[in-house]
């Protein structure tokens, strides 16, 4: 099957998934319990961003929502990931950025150097998040030091993107561990109770379908796929850092974070390098994100940027797109992914806006990653056997 004929058949998939999804929307207490427990968590990193006064809120709040997984010990596990791949990645991108940043001709190799040596590591690893975080704060730490010429401006930027960071991450684990104790306390005042967390009779909750698991290690002869997937992702991340370093596209992190996402997969997907689950991913980010902005870009004008419609419409769209990533119909990433996009409309920088430029500007960044990833996959694959998609999100 042709590159082009296995895009529209994933394009006909997805549709047809988040359709099914949407038509059979049914709730059970697992489900509900965990939009609601992401949906206070991104509401408490957004205050407590904007107590701080941290420059972009946004993030605080994607991290907020990226921690949370179905279990507190899981939320725990990840968020220990988040931060401490975001401070090793901050690190080397203050140590290398101010020295190469005026160097078009080593700043761009660079990039997609660490960008490939992330996607290799990460694949298969059981630290596949804090290689996936490390290489995007890395990324963004160097890019912005070619811009800002400074080691001690560097520097100040890499901290204040660790503090976001660090911020969604707490406001994650405060929320998930407040409702552990609940559910605690629930069980042992009730025992006679059907537990909190269990699902409606007929439907089954999986915890894999928001949770990123420790990978087991990937077995050797899944080595040749790992060095295909770092190759492309390197190259694509090169491609994407010498077209922003030239023309300014913007949404420059948006896009080498998909890129970087997109190309983590599950070690059993490994052995063989087929293209397909890729195209899965790149597919259901693209429309998650398509989704998201269509509809938060028409909301933005009717808020007003006025705070008591903003947070009850970011609620609704958080909850939401928890309910679908939730679910059983395999529209689970473009329910994060929709999710992912609806916080970075509404949630901009330090203040509540009506504008939608600065939201665009990301979405497009998302997309300009997608098409430069997708163009480096078919110049340098052949026909492979395809999979069906399974992995994690992030």
């Amino acid at each position: 099957m042709t590159p082009l004929r296995t895009l529209a058949q994933i394009c006909r998939e997805a549709a047809s998934a988040l359709g099914r999804e949407l038509t059979a929307w049914k709730t059970s207490p697992a489900r509900a319990t965990f939009g609601t427990e992401a949906m206070l968590s991104v509401a408490l990193s957004v205050v407590l961003a904007n107590a701080l006064h941290l420059t972009n809120t946004w993030w605080a709040a994607i991290s907020g929502f990226a921690v949370m997984q179905t279990s507190f010990p899981d939320s725990v596990k990840r968020a220990l990931h988040r931060i401490l791949g975001t401070v090793l990645g901050a690190w080397l991108g203050t140590m290398a950025g101010p020295w190469i940043g005026d160097r078009p001709w080593l700043f761009v190799p660079v990039l997609g150097l660490i960008g490939g040596i992330a996607i290799y590591r990460a694949n298969g690893s059981r630290f596949s998040y804090t290689w996936i975080l490390g290489a995007a704060t890395a990324l963004m730490v160097t890019y912005e030091a070619h811009e800002l010429a400074s080691l001690k401006s560097t520097a100040a930027f890499a901290i204040l993107r660790v503090a976001e960071v660090v911020v969604g991450t707490l406001a994650c684990v405060m929320v998930s561990g407040a409702f552990h104790v609940g559910q605690l306390w629930y069980r042992r005042r009730a025992p006679a109770a059907a537990p909190a967390s269990a699902d409606a009779p007929g439907e089954t909750f999986s915890p894999a379908a928001v949770a990123l698991a420790p990978a087991p290690p990937a077995p050797q002869s899944s080595r040749p796929a790992r060095m295909l997937l770092g190759m492309q992702g390197g190259l694509a991340i090169a491609v994407l850092a010498a077209l922003t370093y030239v023309l300014h596209l913007p949404g420059f992190a948006q896009a080498m974070v998909t890129t970087v996402a997109v190309l983590i997969l599950p070690a059993a997907m490994l052995v063989s390098r087929a293209r397909r689950p890729i195209f899965e991913r790149m597919v259901h980010r693209f429309a998650g994100c398509l989704l998201a902005g269509v509809i938060g870009v028409a909301l933005l004008p009717l808020m007003q940027g006025q705070v008591v419609l903003c947070v009850p419409a970011l609620a609704l769209g958080v909850w939401a797109g928890c309910h679908v990533q939730t679910g059983q119909q395999g529209a689970t990433y473009i329910g994060r992914q929709f999710t992912i996009a609806f916080i970075m409309v509404f949630v901009q920088d330090h203040h509540w806006s009506a504008n939608p430029v600065p939201a665009l500007m990301r979405l497009s960044g998302i997309l300009t990653g997608i098409l430069v990833l997708a163009a480096v996959m078919v110049a340098t694959s052949k026909p492979l056997p395809v999979l069906s998609q399974g992995g994690t999100g992030h």
